[in-house]
């Protein structure tokens, strides 16, 4: 007999035997509780949703047309218009570009197109406007300074002349002194494409303002003398020409730094005045290293075809650099410069 069929049977328990029971039944104020919580999560997601939309209405409304909102916010006229700038524009000029309404008042202002107004003359190169209440509205102006001059011509008008800046950015100035204005060379060698009421900026004026300010802080003497500057050679070459009174023609080359170019100019200039009463008609500093091609005119030359051409070596050696280098002095005068 195995081992399985000695053993007795297992017992029973009253557990092992099924048993049908209903589930209990909710009271009436379980119901209350479980339909008020349902309410109650249903009306926070509403909230939720509503908050939401009203700020975004709110906002797009402000983006778009601002002076919706002007009704329920109580806003005086604006009475006070503040300016600072970090130029020459006056607090005549703001209110005369931004022309506001009489008696508008402060949450009427469409601020984007005030400041879209101050930004169209080119002048400005940033503007922000700013409410202070009750009746302030404050501008802050950061201004193009002008580099060069050109004249100009729009439509069937005068041909005017325009200020241009460091960016490229073609504009007419307004409250610069007069002297500044006349003290700029003029620019030749490009063409303005127009662009809405005014131009497209010129490529190549940070260069030029490199060698403007380069010259104008070391050798303020050769910078007074110049009149024109010429890109019509910038796209193609890399050159930049200078017309001065003593020099028909000077051109920089951008593969030098400009200082090394203006130094030897110097030295070239302090030559010919104290060699020859000839006038120079060109001095190419764009070649590069020791070798500077110069031309002469003459004023009765033998072959009338062409002027007298020379190459001058212009020296490295620390004793012969020009007196605008602070530690030196003037070289004397001698064939090799």
């Amino acid at each position: 007999m195995s081992k399985t069929a000695m053993l007795p049977p297992a017992a029973r328990s009253w557990r092992d035997i099924p048993q049908e029971i209903a589930p209990r039944a909710m009271s009436s104020e379980g119901r209350k509780r479980l339909t008020f919580g349902t309410l109650k999560a249903a009306a926070v997601v509403i909230s939720v949703v509503a908050t939401a939309w009203g700020a975004f209405e709110v906002w797009n409304t402000w983006q778009h047309d601002p002076t919706k909102l002007a009704a329920p916010v109580k806003s005086q006229p604006v009475k006070t218009i503040t300016l600072r700038t970090d130029g020459v524009l006056d607090h005549a000029w703001a209110e005369r570009t931004l022309a506001l309404p009489r008696n508008v008042s402060l949450m009427e202002l469409d601020l984007y197109s005030l400041r879209t107004r101050l930004l169209a003359s080119g002048q400005a190169r940033s503007a922000v406007l700013t409410r202070k209440f009750p009746d302030t509205l404050a501008i802050t102006l950061e201004e193009r300074s002008p580099v060069v001059r050109v004249k100009a011509q729009i439509g069937n008008d005068a041909p005017r002349d325009f200020l241009v800046a460091r960016d490229g950015t073609v504009f007419l100035g307004a409250g610069f002194a007069p002297a500044l204005v006349n003290s700029l060379p003029w620019l030749a060698g490009v063409k303005l494409t127009r662009a809405d009421a005014g131009f497209e900026p010129i490529a190549g004026l940070d260069k030029v303002a490199d060698l403007l300010g380069a010259t104008a802080a070391n050798a303020p003497a050769l910078y007074r003398d110049w009149r024109i500057i010429s890109l019509e050679r910038f796209a193609a070459d890399d050159e930049i020409v200078v017309q001065a009174g003593r020099v028909s023609e000077i051109v920089f080359g951008l593969r030098e730094p400009f200082f090394s170019q203006i130094a030897r100019l110097d030295l070239i200039l302090d030559h010919t005045q104290a060699q020859t009463e000839k006038p120079l008609r060109k001095i190419n500093l764009a070649v590069g290293g020791a070798q500077v091609p110069v031309a002469l005119d003459d004023p009765a030359p033998a072959n009338k075809t062409a002027a007298a051409s020379e190459v001058w070596t212009v020296p490295r050696r620390s004793s012969e650099v020009p007196s605008f280098f602070p530690q030196t002095q003037r070289s004397s005068t001698r064939r090799e410069l």
